[in-house]
């Protein structure tokens, strides 16, 4: 996926915007980790995406510990020229099983740690959106993409974290759980037509 981004997806923004001197793709660094735990947070903007457990913006249940890639789709746009970024609409993060055998699931996901998820809900849909669209229209990425099995755009609001995270992590996310709404889905068709589930969770299970 980081190699489509760099050149299938960069090739579609340059069709996008003709009227701009194609961009050339070779100072591009996406910004990547692979997490193979049970329990985590990830958080948008920090050095580290990974984070202990209970201290992110969305935690992470992986009970099979796969290995989950997630690049940081928002950090990956900034660093194209303004030219190119105007009009985009970033969500925080691609992740998906690098299991080529068992391609399970693929996830776009916008974080955020606001005190009213209504306020958030509506930018988060069409950033969400935009990405999931615009990597339909790639055409090597929209195969690559359609190998899993599951496909889902999360949109993540916590804005409560763990002052201390215990070493038995199983209490920990079971903390999480107990003050955390179940999972909504909702039903957004220009996501869902894109074969797409939008969830509004903080606490993913992979």
């Amino acid at each position: 996926m980081i190699n489509l981004l760099k050149n299938q997806f960069i090739g579609y923004l340059n069709i996008r915007k003709p009227h701009l001197q194609p961009y050339d793709n070779e100072e591009l660094s996406p910004k990547y980790e692979d997490v193979s735990i049970q329990y985590f947070d990830i958080m948008d903007k920090n050095e580290k995406i990974c984070q202990p457990l209970g201290s992110g913006s969305a935690t992470y249940h992986n009970p099979q510990e796969k290995t989950i890639r997630f690049i940081d789709y928002e950090n990956f746009i900034s660093q194209l020229p303004q030219d190119f970024q105007k009009d985009l609409r970033k969500c925080d993060f691609i992740a998906y099983d690098t299991n080529s055998k068992d391609a399970s699931i693929f996830i776009l996901n916008e974080l955020s740690q606001s005190n009213s998820a209504k306020n958030k809900i509506n930018d988060a849909r069409q950033q969400l959106h935009q990405a999931a669209f615009y990597f339909h229209e790639t055409k090597d990425i929209h195969n690559f993409i359609t190998n899993f099995k599951s496909k889902k755009c999360i949109f993540s609001n916590k804005n409560k974290l763990l002052s201390t995270t215990p070493n038995n992590n199983a209490d920990a996310f079971s903390e999480i759980q107990n003050y955390l709404k179940e999972p909504i889905i909702h039903h957004f068709q220009p996501i869902t037509k894109l074969g797409y589930e939008f969830i509004e969770t903080a606490i993913v299970e992979v």
